[in-house]
């Protein structure tokens, strides 16, 4: 059977002539699914590659690449690049129909409206994953809750999301973004083995915080660093990693030097996931602050190390955290609500281990190989049922 796959994102072609793309994970993702089929191809925007880049190259030999432009914007200009750009997608899509089975498109996108249209006229077998808010959230784009919409009614095939609760509809499912495979959750072990007991009888002697992700608005790194200012005032031990790149660079900087964290906060850009890992490995919390987010996967990254989360509480946070009982949540719209529940963490130390305990046992429920293998086998009962 070959499976065919729509995303928007962006893919390269290296100096060598390799595929690869900056989403690692989901790189991974799409390796691991097509490790069920015969054939994958994957239909995607391709951008210029260049060496400033953090890249993962793709290895499946299985996997074909239908090239699709770059596109899309919020200027005029843009929208007109992104008209143009349609006869090459119908065209793609058209390929897609004719060597492929059954199609795998990623909500929400601009990409995934016309391939709805299409592959629902041609009567195609689907399943779909939407990757963004749900539920909806204020000021979300028009085009979201059109997909959302398209999702729930006329689509025709399953669909995965990130929800918390069991969706009514038979066809929708409660899905999760997994990072890592059950080799890699043993591999773990003996390092979170050796924490635990560390926690069982020693005070930290620091906090070592990470945070993980674009720096974009939404992702709100910035609110973190303002409470570590808030953090080095009452003298609380800590420093603070920040991993990731994006247009609040800048400003996050200007901050740490305007109120002299160099000492405590450090940025160290974009990583790919095994460099990734191993900063999980020399690090406590994870702190993560959005202001909306679909499934975060980088707390569940942080339960595969030992690492425990301390989240805002939007979208699937209370699950993930079960409840208090794996990690901490934390009202980013109250500017002292992050500091007041770090400077109680020396009072929960006796917590620390359970924590750690129970999230990885979560964790060892949300590996690449479990995702893979629900996704094939619902889509693989799902239409031989129809």
């Amino acid at each position: 059977m070959t499976l065919a796959i729509i995303t928007d994102c962006t893919h390269f072609i290296d100096y060598s002539g390799k595929v690869c793309t900056e989403n690692h994970i989901l790189l991974r993702q799409l390796q691991q699914l097509a490790s069920h089929f015969k054939k994958t191809i994957i239909a995607c925007p391709f951008g210029k590659y260049d060496t400033s880049k953090v890249v993962t190259v793709y290895n499946n030999l299985s996997i074909e690449f239908q090239q699709l432009p770059l596109v899309g914007g919020d200027t005029i200009r843009d929208k007109v690049k992104l008209i143009s750009a349609l006869p090459k997608w119908i065209k793609a899509f058209q390929y897609l129909h004719q060597n492929s089975d059954v199609v795998y498109q990623r909500f929400p996108n601009n990409l995934n409206i016309p391939g709805f249209l299409y592959f629902w006229l041609k009567r195609k077998k689907v399943f779909a994953t939407y990757t963004g808010t749900w539920n909806g959230y204020n000021g979300e784009p028009l085009s979201y809750k059109l997909q959302r919409w398209i999702l729930k009614n006329p689509f025709a095939g399953p669909v995965w999301v990130y929800n918390d609760k069991q969706p009514n509809e038979s066809k929708i499912k409660t899905g999760f973004s997994p990072s890592y495979s059950l080799a890699e959750w043993e591999e773990e072990a003996q390092q979170v083995a050796t924490k635990i007991e560390y926690l069982k009888s020693n005070q930290l002697p620091i906090y070592r915080f990470i945070t993980v992700g674009t720096l974009i608005d939404y992702k709100n790194q910035l609110a973190i660093v303002k409470a570590c200012k808030a953090l080095k005032e009452k003298g609380f031990p800590f420093h603070l990693t920040v991993v990731g790149d994006g247009p609040m660079k800048q400003q996050i900087q200007t901050y740490i030097q305007q109120h002299d964290l160099a000492a405590h906060v450090f940025l160290v850009g974009k990583k790919n996931h095994i460099t990734l890992r191993q900063l999980y490995r020399t690090h406590d919390f994870i702190i993560q602050a959005p202001l909306k987010e679909g499934f975060g996967k980088v707390p569940v990254e942080g339960f595969f190390h030992g690492v425990i989360p301390i989240i805002n509480n939007v979208s699937m946070a209370t699950s993930m955290v079960g409840n208090g009982s794996r990690g901490f949540l934390f009202d980013a719209s109250n500017e002292t609500d992050l500091v007041e529940t770090i400077l109680a963490l020396p009072g929960k130390n006796n917590q620390l281990a359970s924590m750690i305990k129970n999230g990885r046992d979560y964790a060892r429920g949300q590996t690449l190989e479990i995702w893979a293998e629900e996704y094939f086998t619902t889509i693989s009962s799902y239409y031989s049922e129809a």
